[in-house]
């Protein structure tokens, strides 16, 4: 599974627990507000988002652009950001933490 598969599958879960949404109505391209969440549940998917992820989403985006799929983008996005912050050693360090991880998942 890629990271990005893994980071979709975690907001998936992240969504499905905050609005309670059965697997068989769950839409990835549903709004928060489509899916009948409220206010403090977008407040509680960006809290859990930034806990889980260490990205920061604004509240006005999570309520505009609020899909599952629109937010692992945007989420994509702030890993990617914050990796081009790192020095070369510290992404070589994560690169092999993630290569031993993965070696021990198989």
């Amino acid at each position: 599974m890629s990271g990005g598969d893994q980071l979709r599958q975690e907001l998936t879960h992240l969504w499905k627990d905050i609005f309670a949404v059965p697997d068989d109505e769950f839409d990835s391209e549903e709004s928060l507000f489509e899916a009948g969440g409220t206010s403090l549940q977008a407040v509680q998917l960006m809290t859990r988002i930034e806990e889980t992820f260490g990205v920061q989403i604004p509240l006005p985006v999570v309520f505009a652009e609020g899909s599952v799929d629109r937010l692992a983008e945007l989420i994509e996005e702030g890993l990617l950001a914050s990796l081009g912050e790192l020095s070369e050693e510290e992404a070589l360090r994560m690169l092999q933490e993630e290569t031993e991880r993965a070696a021990r998942d198989a």
